[in-house]
């Protein structure tokens, strides 16, 4: 008996090791996968994600966007989404700042605010579009299969800013 309960021991701890080292790459892949995201770079990000990466984001509000949000399947069709918004809308950066990340079975979860950062037509200025946000990313097998997004489009403070 002696024995079993160390050799369960023993188990558990290596799996608790294997699992912490597992959090910690996907913690390192997610942070990279964001970084990216938060300077608009979407070409960078596409080497993170898995062909079947599927997009969420259940707050999104607008033209085109259903009652349960946004939701895409897909590396291409979550690209295609993201290049569109950088043709249209022509952000300078997501700005992200993140007060907490923690990884958790695979998922990495960031909360803070997303602080963007637009052109505007007048030299010195650009526009600053800050809401709180909660972004959610699930790594499996070192590739991003889920993205999930949650902001606060609808208390979203905008301004505009001296330019940087």
């Amino acid at each position: 008996m002696k024995y079993a309960l160390i050799a369960l021991t023993a188990v558990a701890c290596l799996s608790a090791s294997a699992g912490a080292q597992d959090a910690t790459d996907a913690e390192s892949i997610a942070r990279a996968y964001m970084a990216h995201y938060s300077a608009v770079d979407f070409d960078a990000m596409e080497a993170y994600m898995a062909e079947d990466v599927v997009f969420d984001d259940p707050t999104a509000l607008g033209e085109g966007v259903g009652a349960d949000g946004l939701h895409l399947e897909g590396r291409e069709a979550g690209l295609a989404m993201l290049r569109n918004f950088a043709e249209t809308s022509h952000p300078i950066e997501l700005g992200f700042v993140w007060d907490t990340v923690f990884a958790s079975n695979n998922r990495v979860v960031f909360m803070g605010e997303v602080n963007a950062l637009y052109p505007t037509d007048t030299d010195g200025q650009t526009f600053r579009w800050r809401a709180s946000q909660v972004t959610v990313v699930t790594v499996r097998d070192g590739l991003v299969v889920h993205h999930q997004d949650f902001a606060n489009y609808a208390g979203a403070d905008q301004s505009l800013v001296l330019a940087q």
